[in-house]
């Protein structure tokens, strides 16, 4: 998995250094002069691969999010747990592939696409009945710094930005029923934007039930916000309110609002949506993500809009409308 990160970023790096002196943009590090600046070793200092990725594709771009975050994850990646990693971002390293492809071959022809030399990988380990368990054991044997990295890098992007394929590569396995014709191919791709009403409709209702069933958590038990806040505010030396769950949630866009449309469309590591009952639950992946980033200061002030104020578990509420909130949707 190293020896794919490191390459794919540096395979990203040459297609954007062509692109860009092919289309006549500076490569080059300039100093406040306007003269090139070298290394200490004498050679020109050229932009790197994340201000490259920054000039190339605009704000909020899924592409541009993929590769800013194998940039990250470059920095790292251990080797000895190349397996378990590769396994936590399957479909992210898919999407860094397809999307280099797509640029490669949209930039400069057909001619240098790769498609005729690679083909598609094959997975089995998460279409097996012990998948969901298997998953979790690889994230445990993750390194902390490398799962706190995924997980802070997803929970800053919007939920339209982290579902896009673009992004995050996922792929739903339907098997092909009847008789095979000569025409038939092993695996088709079909654009969502290819089929008809009927069609749309039910992979919506896939989705939904597969992102019910496959969570990516260590816990898949449920949590309503008060259980939340009962967890989280005796691990913080400040106060910490439902108020200040529902301003969590907000300022890391974990879920829509209650007049949200697609209620399911949640950042599932974190929060799902129960249909059932018409409310929004919470994992215990959500609580340790909000003691890690909660324990900094600076991070509380700018997600509650209070500077920090001693009170951890004597203080979980607010009082008035927060302590009889019957709406645990909104919270």
């Amino acid at each position: 998995m190293e020896a794919f990160v490191v390459h794919m970023c540096l395979a990203w790096l040459k297609l954007l250094q062509a692109k860009c002196t092919r289309d006549g943009d500076e490569l080059y590090v300039r100093d406040i002069n306007g003269r090139r600046r070298r290394t200490q070793d004498g050679d020109w200092v050229m932009k790197p691969l994340r201000e490259l990725v920054r000039e190339a594709f605009p704000d909020g771009d899924p592409v541009r999010a993929n590769v800013e975050f194998f940039v990250g994850l470059r920095n790292k990646v251990e080797h000895r747990h190349d397996h378990d990693v590769a396994a936590l971002v399957a479909g992210k390293s898919q999407a860094l592939l397809v999307n280099y492809e797509r640029v490669i071959v949209d930039e400069f022809g057909d001619d240098e696409g790769l498609s005729d030399r690679l083909r598609l990988p094959l997975f089995i380990s998460t279409i097996t009945d012990d998948a969901v368990e298997i998953l979790k054991a690889v994230r445990r044997r993750v390194p902390k710094a490398v799962l706190e990295y995924v997980e802070d890098f997803d929970a800053a992007l919007e939920p339209e930005l982290s579902a896009d394929q673009r992004y995050e590569f996922r792929i739903y396995l339907v098997p092909q029923v009847g008789p095979k014709t000569s025409a038939d191919v092993a695996m088709s791709f079909v654009r969502l934007e290819d089929l008809d009403a009927e069609q749309a409709h039910l992979m919506e209702r896939m989705q939904t039930v597969i992102r019910e069933k496959q969570v990516p958590v260590e816990d898949l038990d449920s949590l309503l916000p008060r259980k939340v806040v009962e967890k989280v505010a005796p691990q913080l030396p400040w106060r910490f309110t439902v108020n200040d769950h529902a301003s969590a949630w907000r300022h890391w866009q974990v879920r829509p609002s209650s007049e949200a449309e697609h209620p399911e469309r949640t950042k599932s590591e974190f929060c799902r949506y129960n249909r059932a009952f018409k409310q929004y639950v919470y994992t215990d992946a959500w609580v340790k993500f909000l003691v890690r980033k909660l324990s900094d200061s600076a991070v509380y002030q700018a997600v509650t809009g209070r500077e920090p104020t001693e009170g951890g578990e004597a203080a979980q509420c607010d009082g008035g409308a927060d302590a009889v909130a019957p709406d645990v949707s909104a919270q």
